[in-house]
């Protein structure tokens, strides 16, 4: 999706991208075999041209950071296809303490293996864990998880490309928590945790902090449910944004978005 994308160039909207579309570019590189054809003015041609010539240099080198200044953050979910296999689900738990809320927890989950970074055991190597991934999924990220993220670790930058699932469902008309809208689309949690809310969070936490190793854990298996269970709706909403876009097929760009297993 991400080399069908044109939407990124100055002065580009999605209208004119359906009509590039429309005229048969339905990727960067086709677009530069016919663009001397293509029925648009040339101010619009002079405005596309360099940057798909950049963003080709730039996706072969991999350059994340690139895509993720360029592409609105609505629309970052159009370089799964391309940096999905440097992709991770990310939560937070907290202690529940508004203006002074502390992490509990934060949980990593990369599509193979779930990472869990507890405070007081080992939450100071998250930055350098973090740091190797070009592509963060969060439900409501962008305005909870990343920001507090950022005040534990100031020094970290945190600039992946990013997708707020909470955003981009409700675009599609999902509205509410993220369990609620697990429960819509038959996304069922395992029975120890099922029901549990953040406000049960918060109470293992302070439950472990007592002594209790089986709060830990259960706040662990908590935390699990969140991350894993993203895998699925980013799947279900890429395929819905992309099938809303009235992009035609395009046999090179195969979807690479990391599923969810069993762990």
């Amino acid at each position: 999706m991400l080399t069908s994308t044109f939407v990124h160039a100055q002065g580009i909207g999605y209208a004119t991208e359906r009509q590039i579309w429309e005229l048969g570019a339905v990727t960067w590189s086709r677009f530069l075999e016919i663009h001397p054809e293509i029925r648009l003015s040339e101010h619009k041609k002079s405005l596309i041209l360099p940057c798909i010539e950049e963003s080709i240099l730039r996706l072969a080198q991999r350059d994340y950071r690139f895509f993720a200044r360029r592409l609105r953050p609505s629309d970052q979910w159009r370089a799964v296809s391309e940096f999905g296999s440097r992709l991770v689900y990310l939560d937070i738990e907290t202690t529940g303490c508004g203006w002074d809320d502390q992490i509990t927890v934060i949980g990593v989950y990369d599509g193979e293996e779930m990472h869990s970074f507890v405070c007081g055991q080992n939450l100071e190597s998250f930055p350098e864990f973090i740091s190797q991934f070009e592509m963060l999924v969060t439900f409501a990220g962008t305005t909870f998880d990343l920001p507090l993220i950022k005040r534990v670790f100031p020094g970290l930058q945190l600039d992946q490309l990013h997708i707020d699932l909470m955003c981009m469902l409700r675009r599609l008309g999902l509205k509410g928590g993220l369990k609620n809208i697990e429960r819509q689309l038959g996304i069922y949690r395992r029975p120890e945790v099922e029901g549990m809310t953040g406000f049960d969070a918060v109470r293992l936490w302070q439950e472990y902090r007592r002594g209790s190793t089986e709060a830990l854990e259960l706040l662990l298996t908590y935390n699990k449910e969140d991350v894993v269970n993203m895998s699925y709706l980013l799947e279900y909403g890429c395929k819905l944004m992309r099938d809303g876009l009235g992009l035609p097929a395009v046999d090179e760009n195969q979807s690479q978005i990391v599923k969810a297993k069993t762990i």
